[in-house]
């Protein structure tokens, strides 16, 4: 017997990390995909999904991408993790803010979408390490990523004051064995070159994948809004990270740690993608009925590097 069709989503940055995961778990379970890409060769890639054209920073998108769309997920946005030119910085701010300008023209005038998902970051929070940062916090960092966050959410206003249900999703750190900090750090590790900057007690707040896509898509059949912040409850220091992926490696860590001086003689601006200090709460989607599937790292690890 055929599934029936729940509901269409469509979903920008499908092919990316998070996106190719909750594109799976979404076609799985039998509902409809519209997928905006910037690269017309991903028309092909998935025959169960259907594919239209768009360019955030051009202006152009095809408005046929939200015939019968119900749910959309905009996870759209320049790679933060590049070399930060004057040039990619602008292209990191404006495809996003022209992603979700693009967006909100078009479903607006629409009468089906009931309801839009943005990815947000935790870089919106400060670095400090004596604070724990919930939805409620107001503070935010003074840094290219807290201003960049900032603008992006911001951007989100006009959809907010709309009908629509708004959704802001603060990520951290994704833990994956196809993208992100995780691949190359356990490389590192493996081969006896693992080391963390300065002291080590800087918090990394992360994610694994299948939570990641499966607290969105919690949300999302939920019918929240507002704000949530998308980190495992167990935040860890640097230091920590890197020990638990060289014991999950049955390897040492040999090397001194780099000087966080001489990170920011090398990375400049960037070094704040390197020693940021966030250690953020996940009690709000915790305490509405999503359960982790990986709570620790320990047991995040022991999936991925296994």
């Amino acid at each position: 017997m055929q599934k029936k069709i729940k509901m269409r989503f469509l979903i920008t940055g499908a092919t990316g990390l998070i996106g190719r995961k909750i594109t799976d778990i979404i076609l799985k379970r039998g509902d409809k995909i519209n997928v905006l890409t910037t690269n017309k060769k991903n028309f092909n890639i998935v025959s169960e999904v259907d594919f239209f054209y768009w360019n955030p920073e051009k202006g152009l998108i095809d408005e046929k991408c939200v015939h019968e769309v119900d749910k959309i997920i905009n996870l759209a946005g320049s790679p933060i993790a590049q070399l930060w030119t004057e040039k990619s910085k602008k292209s990191i701010l404006y495809s996003r803010l022209k992603s979700v300008e693009l967006l909100e023209k078009l479903i607006l005038k629409n009468n089906n979408v009931k309801q839009f998902a943005c990815a947000s970051a935790i870089g919106i929070y400060p670095s400090d390490k004596d604070s724990e940062f919930d939805e409620n916090s107001s503070e935010i960092s003074n840094s290219f990523l807290g201003n960049t966050v900032n603008k992006w959410e911001k951007s989100c206003n006009g959809i907010e004051r709309s009908r629509i249900k708004l959704l802001k999703l603060r990520i951290g750190l994704v833990l994956s064995n196809y993208g992100g900090l995780l691949k190359p750090i356990s490389i590192a590790v493996r081969y006896y070159l693992g080391v963390w900057f300065g002291n080590g007690k800087n918090y990394y707040s992360w994610i694994h994948i299948d939570d990641i896509a499966q607290s969105i898509i919690y949300l999302i059949d939920n019918n929240k809004e507002g704000i949530y912040n998308l980190v495992a409850p167990n935040p860890v220091t640097s230091k920590v990270f890197v020990q638990e992926i060289a014991y999950m490696l049955k390897t040492k860590i040999i090397l001194p740690s780099i000087p966080i001086n001489v990170i920011k003689f090398f990375s400049g601006k960037m070094s704040e993608l390197l020693i940021f200090n966030q250690k953020v709460s996940s009690k709000k989607i915790v305490s509405e009925g999503f359960e982790f599937k990986y709570p620790n790292l320990k047991s995040a690890l022991e999936n991925l590097l296994k």
